[in-house]
């Protein structure tokens, strides 16, 4: 299955701080995953998927990114995986 992979920036705060991240953004139907990490095994690809809400997507006016994404990301820390 051949994925088409976007570019999509958000804010995301860490300790009070906020930041913006930029991530690779892939649809599947009308659902909206950003890929927070990504391993090849062999002749695999491995993802580590977080699903965001499509509907806070805004189409990117800047330079680097297809998507803005309105709300908060938050994605797992790997010290508590």
């Amino acid at each position: 299955m051949d994925v088409k992979l976007y570019k999509i920036r958000s804010v995301r705060s860490n300790q009070g701080k906020t930041t913006s991240i930029d991530l690779d953004l892939e649809f599947e139907g009308e659902r909206a995953f950003v890929i927070w990490d990504s391993v090849t095994l062999g002749g695999f690809m491995l993802k580590a998927r977080v699903e965001i809400d499509p509907l806070l997507l805004q189409k990117g006016a800047g330079r680097g990114f297809d998507f803005y994404y309105r709300g908060e990301l938050v994605l797992p820390k790997p010290e508590n995986n």
